[in-house]
């Protein structure tokens, strides 16, 4: 039997990661008024670009909060158990599997505008508790197959070595090593739910290194530029603000599409290499 899979978050590499899965080619979003029957029962995303486990990364990426997701979730819980009764609906939901890929907005974000209140010590304790916090109520709501995705290194996105990297537009070394800092306490965080949460299978998928991997040795996949972003001047902008002057002839030469986030290729290969089959089949 397929497995349905919930996201809950932003995952740039979500439409690959409900391939890899096996579920369906791509993975629609709740919010969407049109889906039928068969795309609740197949899995939803939940993903909100810019949200975080801080509730005031949400507020300041103006993205639906972690919290609200969470009760669109249970909302969605109830819909199918109208449609498909209780008993059918305990399956679908303890058999899910349920990817959640957050935190670089805090660090990126949220975290340099209340370090004079934390230090980087402090602040991942504070992200992982709020993390904890969520996954716990995830697990009251059904859910036993949680799959955290480590962080990237996001000090090395184009707009960051723009913005913090010098002349020479290096990785920023300073988040970079609070991303690094996170994920060593994510590991910490999945085993204690392992422990402490009867019947769950949290897995800690790595993409950090998957991360750093590709972008220090791209060539076998025909990337070529590793430092600017496929669009705009490919130095600092992303999204709506990639409009001058336009994007690259090959983007798939690229590891990032805009200033922030990798190519639909880097996307892909990513995603691949990040929900290993090994570490995948943990989930089930």
């Amino acid at each position: 039997m397929k497995k349905a899979s919930v996201f809950l978050n932003f995952c740039y590499h979500n439409f690959f990661s409900a391939q890899v899965l096996g579920v369906k080619q791509l993975l629609p979003p709740y919010l969407d008024p049109s889906l039928d029957l068969q795309e609740l029962l197949t899995g939803v995303c939940f993903a909100s670009a810019g949200s975080g486990y801080d509730p005031r990364t949400p507020q300041k990426m103006n993205a639906i909060p972690m919290m609200t997701q969470l009760n669109m979730f249970k909302e969605y819980i109830k819909r199918i158990n109208a449609s498909v009764g209780p008993e059918r609906t305990q399956e679908i939901i303890s058999q899910s599997a349920y990817i959640i890929f957050m935190g670089s907005n805090d660090l990126t974000n949220t975290y340099p505008t209340v370090d004079y209140r934390y230090t980087e010590e402090s602040y991942t304790d504070l992200m992982i508790s709020l993390a904890l916090d969520f996954h716990k109520k995830l697990y009251e709501a059904g859910a036993r197959r949680i799959g955290l995705v480590e962080l990237p290194p996001t000090g090395c996105a184009p707009a960051i070595r723009s913005s913090q990297g010098g002349p020479r537009r290096e990785c920023s070394e300073s988040l970079n090593r609070r991303i690094r800092l996170f994920n060593s306490k994510l590991s910490l965080m999945v085993d204690q739910m392992n422990q402490e949460l009867p019947g769950t299978k949290a897995v800690k998928f790595e993409l950090y290194n998957h991360f750093v991997s590709l972008a220090e040795n791209p060539a076998p996949y025909g990337i070529e530029e590793v430092k600017r972003g496929c669009c705009g001047t490919g130095n600092i902008e992303s999204g709506v603000l990639c409009v001058v002057p336009g994007t690259c002839a090959a983007a798939d030469k690229y590891l990032f599409f805009d200033s922030f986030h990798p190519t639909e290729l880097a996307a892909r290969i990513l995603t691949y290499q990040t929900l290993s089959p090994p570490d995948l089949s943990k989930l089930f």
